[in-house]
């Protein structure tokens, strides 16, 4: 199955293009553009058009022609674009990408993995209202060189991702405190994160999550 390509992308790329100002060297401004390299192959996309790459190209050439404040007329559209992707990639995590293609033995997969888990439960974490103080978010593997479980837990939620092996669904979740039958694990196909909003509605749903309190007018 195809994923959309916005989906399989990473955020720390289009965000250093943005603001490069903490690149002032020419072996970090090199460091970021590999990074971004590296970025555009785990999304299966070619760096000569990504918009991140091409504007930290140009940022690296800068500084070695000792210009590094400069900017050009026709940057204004790439940084457009970088700045559409973040828009676009607000709820589409690239742990999706990450799960299908298959990360264990692949120490860079391995590192965007853990990273991506982190953030999509901390994201299904604030759609429930859940404060940071109210929840606890777990990595488990059993091996460093093959792909664990994101867990998040609070009071009576219990969420996991997991990387979709033997079949098993990558999303799974359930209310701990619940007698059986209520308390069945739930799941889904991991591409379900690429609707976090809808996905933790679900969750909401089923767990019987009272929506969070919407501050009053004055």
């Amino acid at each position: 199955m195809s994923l959309p390509k916005a989906a399989c992308d990473n955020v720390p790329g289009y965000r250093r293009a943005l603001q490069p100002d903490g690149l002032t060297t020419f072996e970090n401004a090199l460091r970021a553009l590999n990074e971004a390299v590296d970025d555009v192959r785990l999304a299966g996309r070619q760096a000569a058009t990504c918009p991140a790459v091409l504007l930290l190209t140009r940022h690296l050439q800068r500084i070695a022609d000792g210009r590094p404040t400069e900017c050009e007329a026709d940057d204004q559209a790439l940084r457009s674009q970088c700045i559409e992707r973040l828009a676009e990639l607000k709820h589409r995590p690239a742990i999706i990408a990450l799960v299908k293609r298959g990360i264990d033995y692949r120490p860079e997969e391995l590192r965007h993995y853990r990273r991506e888990g982190t953030r999509a439960l901390r994201q299904i974490a604030a759609g429930i209202g859940l404060e940071h103080a109210d929840y606890r978010i777990s990595y488990y593997t059993s091996q460093e060189q093959l792909a664990g479980e994101h867990v998040l837990e609070a009071d009576g939620i219990y969420v996991r991702i997991s990387p979709e092996r033997f079949g098993e669904p990558g999303l799974a979740w359930r209310n701990p405190f619940w007698k059986p039958p209520g308390a069945v694990m739930r799941k889904a196909p991991i591409t379900a994160l690429a609707d976090i909003p809808a996905l933790t509605a679900r969750i909401a749903r089923e767990l019987k999550i009272a929506p969070p309190v919407q501050p009053g007018l004055i």
